[in-house]
């Protein structure tokens, strides 16, 4: 090859890597726009997974967080980015819309498909937008697998997410799932991203058209909206089937990862096919966060209807007005009225205020919760004894107050993370600890990942006894 025809073949190069990068920038800059209108106080891990890029990518074109916004307000197309308040602060009433059509609507999504037909549907839509071939794949309920749903089956029916939460990731759980998928040249992954945290992902195998990051968070909303209204994504997550009282628990717990106000909970049970005595329940009112963690006592098919029993207790005391104290009161009283044998059970509910940075905690026979300090420093908290729920004897819920600060961390187990026993972890307070305090990004999703490590570390797949981690992480 000549001079000049290697002058021009390099010139050529040179322009599609720029192309590339200024691709990079803008889909960079439209994920931050719409991430930091709805969560002020996204991370850059966030952006980097709604950009769908890696975090490499992300910091090799902005330095920090300031760099970003800076740029994302020099935009004279766009004008500044809307941010009220402070990090934490809401959007202002008006500044909900958006200024620039979408790839896909949501609502208008779930009112023209069918819900049963929506996974092909979204293939479809991918597809013709990237002009390369799709896959649609969503999580195992146990957070082992990604299986495949519709599209391409380039990559087969299932891939391993070992740094999954139940059946959802957080930024970090989808930053190693695409370095994992490097391995494949021309493999590009979109995740299905709401409120902090991914539920599956679209696969594009070759460099799409145009990006899917906006189809994808689109898809993801539809995908919620529908699964009240079909079995086919529920069926698609299940590699295996559940026993009947696992699958009862199934529909009790909440995302198990959500973004709060000042920081992010998240939480899952171990093992999850079987089993079934512990639930949890993760909410945000107008008066701050409420996190409640029971144990049922118990792995019948009965256990589990008394836990949806006090689940529908604990909501409508809460939906009523009521102290967590009350709270827990009530749900004694229903497990009462229930017909047959007493259904006991250990409960703790703690309270955050993101205003005030007050906690409160009430609980009955539950383990104690730990506080873990910004400064790495750990409180087990000391709880007196009290009756559990539903027994002859009337509780008295043992109270605490505290307070937690950006960097700190409540982490609420079940008696099969910390006790000894047959079926059980017994990793005990230290070993809680030291699990917590090895997660390096101190997050809550990262939190409850290695504490379950541990468990498996300790006990393999041989559990007996349910073993839960919930974590609040403030931000």
């Amino acid at each position: 090859m000549g001079l000049m025809a290697r002058q021009a073949q390099e010139s050529k190069q040179t322009d599609l890597r720029r192309a590339d990068a200024l691709r990079n920038d803008e889909r960079i800059l439209e994920a931050a726009k719409r991430l930091l209108e709805q969560s002020p106080s996204a991370t850059l891990s966030d952006i980097a997974s709604a950009a769908g890029v890696s975090r490499s990518t992300l910091y090799r074109r902005f330095a920090d967080r300031d760099q970003l916004i800076a740029k994302l307000d020099a935009r004279p197309e766009d004008g500044a980015v809307r941010r009220v308040g402070g990090s934490d602060g809401p959007l202002p009433t008006g500044h909900l819309g958006r200024e620039r059509p979408l790839a896909l609507d949501a609502i208008h999504v779930f009112d023209v498909v069918p819900p049963a037909l929506l996974p092909e549907q979204l293939v479809a839509e991918a597809q013709r937008i990237a002009e390369v071939p799709v896959a649609l794949y969503v999580l195992d309920i146990d957070g082992s697998h990604l299986l495949h749903m519709a599209g391409s089956t380039r990559l087969g029916e299932e891939l391993e997410a070992p740094f999954a939460i139940g059946p959802e990731l957080d930024a970090d759980g989808i930053a190693t799932l695409r370095h994992e998928l490097a391995e494949f040249p021309g493999v590009e992954l979109f995740a299905l991203w709401l409120r902090g945290r991914a539920i599956g992902a679209l696969i594009a195998f070759g460099h799409p058209r145009e990006p899917l990051t906006e189809l994808a968070r689109q898809g993801s909303a539809a995908v919620t909206l529908a699964d009240r209204y079909t079995d086919v994504f529920a069926s698609s997550q299940r590699g295996k089937q559940p026993k009947a009282a696992a699958e009862i628990q199934q529909s009790l717990l909440p995302p198990r990862i959500s973004r709060v106000t000042g920081g992010e909970v998240a939480g899952n049970v171990l093992p999850t096919y079987e089993v079934a005595g512990d639930w949890f329940d993760v909410v945000e009112n107008h008066d701050g966060v409420w996190i409640t963690l029971a144990d049922g006592l118990g792995e019948s098919t009965r256990a589990a209807a008394s836990s949806a029993v006090a689940l529908g207790a604990l909501r409508a005391s809460r939906r009523s007005g009521a102290t967590i104290g009350e709270a827990l009161m009530v749900i004694h009283q229903t497990l009462r009225e229930m017909p047959g044998p007493r259904a006991e059970m250990a409960a703790i509910v703690a309270h955050w205020d993101p205003t005030t940075h007050e906690l409160e905690i009430a609980n009955c026979a539950h383990v104690a919760p730990l506080i873990l300090r910004e400064d790495g420093t750990t409180e087990p908290l000391r709880m007196p004894s009290a009756h559990g729920l539903g027994g002859r004897a009337t509780p008295k819920p043992s109270e605490h107050s505290n307070t937690l600060y950006a960097g700190d961390r409540l982490l609420m187990v079940s008696d099969g993370v910390v006790e000894e026993g047959e079926g059980q972890a017994g990793l005990g307070v230290e070993g809680i600890a030291n699990a917590a305090l090895r997660s390096p990004r101190g997050s809550a999703a990262d939190t409850v990942r290695e504490v379950h490590r541990a468990v498996v570390a300790k006990r393999g797949g041989e559990l007996s006894d349910d073993a839960t981690a919930v974590c609040l992480s403030i931000g």
